[in-house]
């Protein structure tokens, strides 16, 4: 006799998949009823209203919040969660539909309702890391907020932002393509300064610094090879002073992980990391803009559990 599924609460993002999610919502449904999962479920109305559903639920009986989206929904729902306190903290599960993927790929997570039904009725939990950050919000004050996934100062910001006020009729991977070509031509690398575990790793220009605690981004791109989620370690790649000709030569590498061999890029490890520049560094964290460095990344290990 298979287990009974946990009670679960859906946060759906009905703008997800270029707003295809919402019509997609009634037959997912049915199918996790027909399987027999006990839920009940929130549509997001606006940025950061996941954030808000999650602590909501979180701080009621429900003992996963299965979140419908993409990676931007994923994070919104884990910051909701980490608003709970870790005794009582519900486990995250995922139905991915969003542009990207790369947090659920990241931890080899199939797509699709029937893959998230198996996993929501064979329970199996992996306690993964989480990055606590802090950088200037849009309107210059200090802001905080976690990431899964990965983020990225400086080149990565400004991908997202084109990303995101597109369409993307093409698919996330064509249009994060797109976005990495067209930013890198107008775009001038920046000098910055990196510290890890209060060591000085690297001065100067920087194309990109990448906080790695899964290892894809930007649609497929693997862009940190070496990161798992639960190793209790981030892992740096530093994207240094790079020209036209090395994005374009290093864009089939990026997908395989094999551009960390270039004699311009460095990866490192640690729990804690400061990124600084003279000027404001566009962020992207789990696939959206949300501000400008400095950026201060501190890692807590094994503070989630997801649903594998």
């Amino acid at each position: 006799m298979a287990p009974e599924a946990p009670s679960t609460f859906v946060i759906v993002n009905p703008a997800s998949a270029g707003g295809s999610t919402a019509a997609f919502w009634p037959q997912a449904s049915s199918a996790l009823r027909n399987a027999g999962i006990r839920f009940d479920h929130a549509f997001t109305a606006h940025r950061g209203h996941a954030v808000e559903l999650a602590t909501t639920a979180g701080r009621s009986e429900y003992q996963v919040l299965l979140y419908v989206g993409g990676d931007g929904t994923a994070n919104e729902v884990a910051n909701g969660l980490l608003q709970i306190p870790a005794a009582r903290r519900p486990a995250l599960a995922a139905l991915p539909r969003g542009s990207g993927g790369d947090f659920p790929k990241a931890l080899g997570l199939r797509r699709g309702v029937e893959a998230a039904i198996d996993r929501l009725r064979r329970g199996r939990r992996t306690r993964i890391d989480v990055a606590h950050s802090r950088f200037l919000g849009f309107d210059q004050q200090p802001t905080e907020r976690a990431f899964i996934n990965v983020a990225d100062a400086g080149l990565g910001g400004h991908v997202t932002e084109r990303v995101n006020k597109s369409h993307k009729p093409l698919g996330g991977t064509i249009a994060f393509l797109e976005a990495i070509v067209s930013s890198f031509w107008a775009y001038e690398n920046i000098p910055m300064t990196i510290k890890i575990d209060g060591a000085t790793v690297h001065t100067g220009p920087v194309a990109t610094a990448v906080v790695a605690n899964g290892s894809y981004f930007g649609g497929g791109v693997k862009i940190a090879p070496a990161a798992t989620p639960d190793d209790g370690v981030l892992d740096i790649v530093v994207v240094g002073d790079i020209n036209k000709l090395d994005l374009i030569t290093q864009l089939p590498r990026i997908y395989r992980g094999t551009h960390v061999r270039h004699p311009k890029v460095s990866t490192y490890r640690g729990r804690e990391i400061v990124v600084d520049a003279a000027k404001p560094l566009p962020l992207d964290l789990d696939g959206e803009f949300p501000g400008f460095g400095p950026f201060h990344v501190r890692l807590e290990p094994a503070a989630l559990e997801v649903i594998t």
